[in-house]
C-alpha cells in the first residue's frame, strides 16, 4: 500500500513508472497514490467555501430547511392527531438527512474517517482477514508478490521451453517438429504475461479510479439526498461506492488465488529448466492460467455490480399506530373493509367511487319522483320510505346500463314491409 499522498493540504508526488523488474509494483503504487490524491484533494477543492459544489449544496440545504419550516407553519405539527408516529418519524428523518449532508459536504475530518479511509483502505484489511493462510495472505507484501511472479515469468521467457535443445524429460521426446498447440512457445509466453499484467492493472485501476472519482464528488452528491426527486442520484452514488469496496475485496481474493497457483507452478518450471530439461507444455499452461484469471476478475466485478445495484433491496413493513387485533380480525371478516381496499389499484378505487356516487344520485332522483307522483302514499306503507339503502343500491342497474336497449329496433319501412307480406 502506498503512503498517504495528501496530508495537511500538501500534495505528495506519486512514484514514477519505469521499466524493469519493478514495473508492476510501481504501476500499482502509482494508481493507489493517484486515487488518494483525487479522492482527498478533489473533495477539499469542491467542498471549500465559495466553490460551485459547496454553493449548490448550501443552496439545496437552505431550500430544504425553508420548505420544511413553511410546512410546519401552515401544516399540522408533527406529533398531532392520528398520524403522530408518522409525523415524528418524518421530523427525525429530516433532521437525520441534514446531519448526513453536513457531514458529507462540509466536514473533511469526519468524511475522511467515515467514508474516505473505509473505501480506499478498508478492502485490503477485509481481504486480509478473510483470505486463509494457505493462499499466502494479502498483507503489505501482496503487491511485491505480484511483482515477483511477473519477474519469474520474464525469467521463464528468457530460458525458453528447451523444446529443441533441452534434454528429454521423463523419457518423452521434445517434439522439435511439432509444437503441440496452435500458439508458438514464445508467443504463448508473451501472451501469458500480457494477460497477467493487463488483468491485474485493469481491475485494480478500474476500481481505484472509480472510488477516487466518487469520493471527490461527495460534496456535490450529498445535497441530492434532501429531495425525493434527486434521491435516486444519491442512491446511485452510494451504490457505486459500495461496488468499489466489495469489488476491491473480490479482486484481491481472486489475485490471491491466482498467486497460489502461479507461484509454485513458476518455481517448478524454473527449476526444471535449470536442470536442463525441456518444458514444452509450460507456455500454453501459463497462457491458460493468466487468461482464465483475467476473465474471472472482470466476471467477479460484474457479479458484485449486480449485487450492489440490485433494485430488490428489502424494505421494512409499514405499521400504523392505532391498529389492533380487533381491526385486523374485522379486515379478515370483511373483504370490503378499507384495509383490503387499500391493496387495490388506484384506478379501481376511483372507478368504484364514481360508480357509487352516480348510484346515490340516481336513488335520490328516484325518491324525488316517487314523492311527486304520490307513489309512497299509494303504497300505504310508511316503512317503504325508510327502505334499506343497500337494497336500493343493489336494484339500480350498473353505470352505463340504464339506457341500454331492451327490445328489438324497428322502423316504419320495416313495419310496412312486414304488413305487406
Amino acid at each position: 500500500m502506498a503512503p498517504r499522498s495528501f496530508e495537511a493540504g500538501r500534495v505528495v508526488a506519486c512514484p514514477s513508472i519505469i521499466t524493469g523488474d519493478r514495473f508492476l509494483l510501481r504501476v500499482i503504487d502509482h494508481i493507489d497514490c493517484q486515487a488518494q490524491v483525487i479522492g482527498s484533494y478533489g473533495y477539499q477543492s469542491l467542498g471549500q467555501p465559495g466553490s460551485v459544489a459547496a454553493t449548490v449544496a448550501a443552496a439545496l440545504l437552505t431550500l430544504f430547511i425553508a420548505l420544511y419550516g413553511i410546512r410546519l407553519l401552515f401544516g399540522p405539527a408533527p406529533g398531532m392527531g392520528a398520524g403522530m408516529g408518522a409525523g415524528m418519524g418524518q421530523a427525525v428523518f429530516g433532521i437525520l438527512k441534514i446531519g448526513i449532508v453536513l457531514t458529507l459536504a462540509f466536514s473533511w475530518p469526519a468524511f475522511r474517517t467515515v467514508v474516505h479511509d473505509v473505501v480506499l483502505d478498508g478492502p485490503a484489511q477485509i481481504a486480509n482477514a478473510i483470505v486463509p493462510n494457505t493462499l499466502g495472505g494479502t498483507s503489505q507484501r501482496f503487491a511485491e508478490r505480484l511483482q515477483e511472479s511477473d519477474r519469474t515469468m520474464v525469467s521463464l521467457a528468457q530460458a525458453g521451453t528447451g523444446r529443441n535443445t533441452g534434454a528429454v524429460l521423463e523419457g518423452s521426446e521434445t517434439g522439435a517438429g511439432f509444437a503441440g498447440t496452435a500458439i508458438q512457445d514464445d508467443t504463448a509466453l508473451g501472451y501469458g504475461r500480457l494477460a497477467y499484467l493487463s488483468g491485474t492493472i485493469a481491475s485494480v485501476g478500474l476500481l481505484r479510479i472509480a472510488a477516487a472519482l466518487l469520493l471527490a464528488l461527495a460534496p456535490l452528491a450529498a445535497g441530492l439526498l434532501l429531495f425525493e426527486q434527486t434521491r435516486g442520484i444519491f442512491s446511485g452514488w452510494l451504490r457505486g461506492l459500495t461496488l468499489t469496496v466489495i469489488g476491491s475485496i473480490g479482486t484481491t481474493v481472486v489475485l490471491a488465488l491466482q498467486l497460489s497457483i502461479l507461484e509454485p507452478w513458476l518455481a517448478d518450471a524454473i527449476r526444471v529448466r535449470s536442470f536442463g530439461y525441456a518444458t514444452p507444455s509450460a507456455p500454453i499452461e501459463l497462457f491458460a492460467i493468466t487468461l482464465s484469471f483475467a476473465l474471472i476478475q472482470f466476471a467477479m466485478i460484474w457479479l458484485l455490480a449486480k449485487v450492489a445495484f440490485n433494485r430488490g433491496w428489502p424494505s421494512l413493513p409499514t405499521y400504523h399506530l392505532g391498529t389492533n387485533a380487533s381491526s385486523a380480525m374485522f379486515a379478515q371478516q370483511n373483504p370490503s373493509s378499507p384495509v383490503q381496499i387499500s391493496n387495490r389499484s388506484r384506478v379501481e378505487r376511483i372507478s368504484d367511487s364514481v360508480e357509487t356516487t352516480v348510484r346515490r344520485e340516481q336513488i335520490a332522483g328516484s325518491r324525488v319522483h316517487a314523492y311527486q307522483g304520490g307513489t309512497l302514499a299509494s303504497r300505504g306503507d310508511t316503512g317503504a320510505a325508510q327502505a334499506n339503502p343497500a337494497t336500493e343500491l343493489a336494484s339500480v342497474p350498473r353505470l352505463g346500463s340504464s339506457y341500454r336497449r331492451t327490445g328489438t329496433r324497428s322502423s316504419q319501412a320495416g313495419t310496412k314491409r312486414d304488413a305487406a307480406q
